[in-house]
């Protein structure tokens, strides 16, 4: 599995703090409240990006917040666009990777 790693910058754009996943399983509340973000790539308006990553903040925080303990509510606040989203796409593959994994039962 890929290691999944996430940058925080200060005001001078420099790296201050990295910190790695801890990937956890996502809850069905947290995935119905991200599934516009499944489709984040096909945006190609900087605004509506803004916009849909903006409407889904509090659950975004949340689910990052428990893949990433150490980051602080200011810590959020300093990470770069183009480096959450790519991190945000890779802990949704890994949570439907885990729910695809699941045993089917064949009586069903």
């Amino acid at each position: 599995m890929e290691q999944i790693i996430l940058n925080v910058y200060d005001d001078e754009n420099n790296v201050v703090k990295t910190c790695k996943a801890e990937l956890m399983e996502l809850k069905f509340g947290s995935i119905r409240s991200l599934m516009k973000l499944l489709n984040i790539e096909d945006i190609n308006d900087t605004a509506q990006l803004l916009k849909t990553v903006y409407g889904a903040w509090e659950q975004l925080t949340k689910v990052l917040t428990g893949c990433f303990p150490e980051m602080t509510d200011e810590d959020w606040d300093n990470v770069k666009v183009s480096e959450l989203i790519p991190t945000l796409m890779a802990i949704f593959r890994f949570s439907f990777s885990e729910m695809l994994a699941i045993p089917k039962d064949s009586k069903n």
